[in-house]
């Protein structure tokens, strides 16, 4: 048997007796003497990601959380810039921003007019075009994940993530030289392609090299540390741009970027592996000692990993079968229960963030803010990212592992949606207390405390749905990820362009009343699938066949390439 074969067969041990069948999603946890299981359960073959010592997974989650938050931080951060890019391409210096009386031009009201930063006289810059600077990379970043995670599944995780970490990095170049609208706006969508990593491929990477009592946490420090670097350039961004120039600000993220980038291509390992549905599901298919919760490693069988065989390229081979048929499970998996539930628990609270996002300047500008100084604003993000590390983290590990006990070790996906009842309740909280207070002109430090909650609910559902879906079809992990990241991000970019309108309208306390009302419905399907999402993932998954102990028996069988 060649090379490659050793990647796809696996040897399994099958049990003489027929035994139960277990839903897809569902695992033993706990074993019979209270001790965590390790699911998907490890091969003995050295080069499985399984096996990558503890300081190596978590240097490789750390220099993920780096890149990952560089690349946001490069495409959210240029949002709160639109004043300076509107002045920039009507050919006035964007320093006047510091003159601008925006109490007087906004009478107090959150209703801003954003064209009136431009001086009288002057012609203004397409409003629309420019506000494209912001949305167009949330497009691109969308549409890239539909294409990224099938070429990770066919080439591997490592040659597409440092081809979109240099498409970052090199779209922040190309954005500070730019001389053009058109120029900026093109340089823009290649930054949302390099985006694109860090909403599929990122969690795809953790769920390769991390066991399901891990994940919670892991998710939570790529998360939460997106936050810090959003801050510091959140806040530096109004006030280079007002008192500098906005180019200082991509190329600060490229240089940023290029280091993280050389970090991926010395220690970012390989993580792309073949496994069945019983070993994701962490059933005993190996041969174990008593007392040990992992097979042995064997590097006679199937050789010793190496540098190559770590932070190679292509050496485990190229699997487009299994790319296309990850784009068809795509397409197959986009109407399940519980992906639905999930795009749109997500997307609604990415729509709910970003129209904080975009008002919350305006209303501290109308409060007599100056524009240099909004990048304060993001202090609410501080107290957000640090709750999330830990109550998205640890706390939401140890409340689906004490459930797990509680339901005598057995695990199943929907014992993470408990830990998306806070999340749900500060958004809706959130909703009121940010409309209230910008409807009303109350003191900015209302509408921080709303921003607060709005920003812990938006990342903390972010963090606990990931795991949720990827737990709930781990066959199937890259198709789930590419729904739920991709079409949240899809319908945010044609829903997020309609929100100053719907203030206008209807105004900020209406608008924001009813993003509440959507998450009071959204939180609905907790229960729901609470009680009826295992049926549900039978009906749409099948079941696994319960196999533990018994002699080994050599099977060849074709896994699921995730």
């Amino acid at each position: 048997m060649d090379e490659k074969q050793n990647y796809l067969v696996r040897s399994e041990t099958v049990s003489s007796v027929a035994s139960e069948a277990r839903a897809v999603g569902s695992t033993d946890l706990v074993d019979e003497n209270g001790e965590i299981r390790l699911i998907p359960m490890p091969t003995p073959d050295p080069k499985d990601p399984l096996n990558i010592p503890d300081k190596q997974k978590w240097l490789a989650v750390g220099i993920l959380c780096f890149f990952g938050s560089l690349a946001l931080s490069a495409e959210v951060i240029i949002g709160a810039l639109i004043p300076v890019f509107l002045l920039e391409y009507s050919g006035v210096d964007p320093r006047v921003l510091n003159d601008v009386d925006f109490v007087a031009n906004s009478h107090g009201s959150i209703n801003f007019n954003p064209l009136a930063v431009v001086p009288p006289g002057v012609v203004p810059a397409d409003l629309g075009k420019v506000s494209l600077l912001a949305t167009i990379p949330l497009l691109a970043n969308g549409i890239a994940s539909y294409f990224l995670v099938p070429l990770s599944i066919a080439i591997g995780r490592r040659p597409v993530l440092l081809l979109t970490g240099a498409c970052a990095w090199i779209g922040g170049l190309w954005a500070g030289l730019s001389t053009s609208l058109e120029s900026h706006m093109a340089a823009r969508a290649l930054q949302g392609l390099g985006a694109g990593a860090v909403e599929a491929l990122i969690p795809l990477i953790v769920q390769d090299i991390m066991f399901i009592h891990q994940r919670n946490r892991a998710m939570s420090a790529v998360v939460s540390s997106q936050g810090i670097i959003i801050i510091a350039l959140g806040v530096a961004a109004p006030y280079v741009a007002a008192n500098f120039t906005w180019r200082i600000l991509y190329f600060a993220t490229s240089g940023f970027g290029i280091l993280a980038w050389g970090l991926m291509i010395a220690f970012l390992p390989e993580t792309r592996w073949t496994r069945g549905r019983e070993e994701l599901s962490g059933q005993r298919i190996y041969e174990l000692e008593p007392g040990e919760k992992r097979p042995r490693l064997d590097p006679d069988t199937y050789g010793p990993r190496t540098t190559y065989t770590t932070i190679g390229f292509f050496q485990f081979g190229f699997e487009w079968k299994e790319a296309g048929m990850s784009m068809l499970d795509t397409l197959r998996t986009t109407l399940f229960p519980a992906i639905v539930w999930a795009t749109l628990a997500n997307s609604a609270f990415v729509i709910i963030n970003q129209a904080a996002q975009q008002l919350g300047s305006f209303a501290l500008l109308a409060q007599g803010w100056q524009f240099q100084y909004t990048g304060l604003s993001v202090i609410p993000t501080v107290a957000a990212t640090i709750a999330v590390y830990f109550l998205g983290g640890p706390l939401s590990d140890k409340v689906s592992l004490m459930i797990t006990r509680h339901h005598n070790g057995v695990r199943e996906a929907e014992f993470h949606l408990p830990n998306l009842l806070l999340p749900f309740a500060c958004g809706i909280l959130g909703c009121f207390v940010f409309g209230y207070a910008g409807q009303n002109n109350l003191h900015w430090a209302f509408i921080l405390l709303g921003a607060f909650f709005l920003i812990f609910a938006f990342l903390m559902v972010l963090t606990v749905v990931n795991v949720f879906v990827v737990e709930s079809y781990p066959i199937w992990a890259g198709p789930v990820l590419v729904n739920v990241s991709s079409l949240r991000i899809i319908i945010a970019f044609f829903l997020s362009s309609q929100i100053t309108v719907w203030v206008t309208e209807k105004g900020i306390l209406n608008t924001f009343a009813i993003y509440a009302e959507a998450l009071i419905v959204l939180s609905l399907g907790i229960p729901a699938l609470w009680f009826w999402g295992r049926r549900l993932r039978i009906w749409t998954a099948g079941s696994v066949n319960k196999v533990d102990g018994g002699k080994p028996k050599q099977v060849e069988h074709i896994g699921y390439a995730v």
